[in-house]
């Protein structure tokens, strides 16, 4: 299976396959690439270790659809939550905690072939968002400044969904002031992406 081939349109997977891939999406983000085993995921999806080979011919095969599936839930959700609006809402990515873990812990982990899974894919959001604001500008391709918003744009919403509990506790930000405090950082998000699509 290409990693570009959506899930779609593979023969239907079996039971053992499904668990095999879930487990490896949780283990991506909980362990990362480098520490995740076969027999480690094979017992959290209750199933032999030889199936990760019969169905996926290896760990990196299985890593491969697991983070596939990983990054096509989360365009889909992104996509549904924006309703279709290529540029994704402000701090969206907090309610994608097990697609921003597998990606953090594949970077660190030194696998960018899988952290970058989205582009080979075809679902990248931030793409995606580069593409529609150089159309938008009548562009070609995104120029630097462009990029650089948007790779602003990506820090903060990243840096946010990672360590917003940690972000919080030293800030001091408790109770009620969290979510004032959310809106703020919306809003400074809303007037990058604003110098971002002029």
């Amino acid at each position: 299976m290409s990693i570009a081939e959506p899930l779609a349109q593979v023969r239907k997977r079996t039971d053992a396959e499904v668990k095999l891939i879930s487990a490896a999406a949780d283990l991506l983000g909980e362990v990362g690439p480098r520490a995740m085993s076969v027999r480690m995921v094979a017992e959290r999806a209750g199933v032999n270790h030889g199936l990760v080979h019969h169905y996926f011919g290896s760990k990196e095969g299985l890593m491969r659809a697991a983070m596939l599936q990983l990054v096509e839930q989360h365009a889909a959700d992104v996509n549904e939550r924006s309703h279709g609006n290529p540029i994704p809402l402000p701090l969206a990515l907090n309610e994608e905690p097990r697609y921003l873990r597998a990606v953090v812990r594949a970077v660190l982990d030194g696998e960018m072939e899988l952290a970058t899974t989205e582009l080979e894919a075809g679902v990248s959001i931030p793409r995606g968002a580069l593409q529609h604001v150089a159309k938008m500008r009548q562009l070609d391709e995104p120029d630097t400044q462009i990029k650089a918003l948007a790779a602003i744009g990506m820090a903060l919403e990243m840096g946010w969904a990672a360590l917003e509990p940690f972000i919080f506790s030293v800030a001091d930000v408790q109770g009620k002031e969290q979510e004032q405090v959310r809106e703020i950082v919306r809003t400074f998000r809303d007037s990058i992406i604003a110098d971002f699509i002029q």
